[in-house]
């Protein structure tokens, strides 16, 4: 049975890191390392975790943001397989299993993840997150590249492949994740379990608390996915920038902020004028604004 390093990067949430490390210890798989990288929380988070002494790996460091959480945790790994779970998610009882049984049966890939729970903040499950575009699996940074659909705390990856593709970029606030599993893509193979297995806490979504450094950052993503890859610079570039337009002109829908709606409309169809889903927006913001804010609402737009 090889070991999985759980690598649980934590920051002034005691409680919720509890519940974290708790649906881990749960896990019928049992060869785990769980690692607590503490960001320099300044809560109670360190004497909350003493009692975990001996079943887990508490490490405290100077506060740098969750990918230098991340990255500390991955050099500190021990184990084959590596699994990144943010402190408020929650993992179910056969996540560990499941996934390593996948990989187990899977030997060409090295990379799997699945589908997940959507939880408030009592654990309560509000609803499930299973993107028609997570089920391709194998060779998908070209999909990847149109948007994330990949839920960060299902994956479980080979640790080597960190060797070759570099560790989280440090220099992103929110789309590290989504930089590294295009990454990771664009060199192994993704599986993919259409089961729900770990729990994602919806809270206020960050990406609308930063809204205009989250654009900023997707777009790096896509320009360093085209410097890597010069054979995407014709249509594939095109649709994967229109998408992301789209993406915030619906942001900017929900803001309220109509100026840098129509902007971010203009531009999506100005790299893609076939994109059909902007299409589709136009005639829904024309003729039923009301019911498109709705269903917009309902999304978690850091995975649409």
């Amino acid at each position: 049975m090889e070991k999985v390093s759980i690598i649980i990067p934590a920051y002034n949430k005691a409680e919720l890191t509890i519940r974290t490390i708790e649906s881990v210890l749960k896990q019928t798989y049992k060869n785990i390392e769980i690692i607590v990288i503490d960001d320099g929380s300044t809560d109670h988070t360190q004497q909350a975790l003493a009692v975990y002494e001996g079943k887990i790996r508490y490490i405290y460091k100077d506060n740098g943001g969750a990918c230098s959480a991340r990255n500390l945790g991955i050099k500190l790994a021990t184990g084959e397989f590596i699994g990144i779970l943010d402190c408020d998610d929650l993992y179910c009882e056969r996540k560990i299993e499941l996934s390593m049984k996948y990989l187990t049966d899977h030997p060409e890939f090295d990379i799997v993840h699945t589908a997940a729970y959507f939880i408030d903040g009592e654990d309560k499950i509000i609803g499930q997150y299973s993107h028609p575009k997570s089920r391709k699996q194998g060779v998908i940074a070209n999909r990847l590249i149109m948007g994330n659909f990949i839920c960060n705390s299902t994956v479980i990856i080979r640790k080597k492949c960190f060797d070759e593709v570099g560790v989280f970029d440090e220099t992103f606030f929110t789309p590290a994740d989504w930089d590294m599993w295009i990454r990771l893509a664009e060199k192994f193979k993704v599986g993919y379990l259409d089961i729900p297995l770990s729990k994602y806490r919806v809270t206020d979504n960050y990406i609308f608390s930063k809204l205009e450094l989250s654009r900023e950052e997707e777009f790096k993503v896509i320009k360093k996915f085209v410097e890597r890859n010069p054979m995407s610079r014709g249509l594939l570039k095109h649709r994967a920038l229109s998408n992301l337009h789209l993406r915030y002109a619906q942001c900017y829908l929900l803001k309220d902020n109509v100026q840098q709606l129509k902007l971010d409309f203009i531009l999506s169809l100005k790299e893609n004028p076939f994109n059909m889903k902007a299409l589709l927006f136009l005639c829904g913001y024309i003729f039923n604004r009301t019911q498109l804010r709705a269903i917009l609402e309902k999304r978690i737009l850091r995975y649409s």
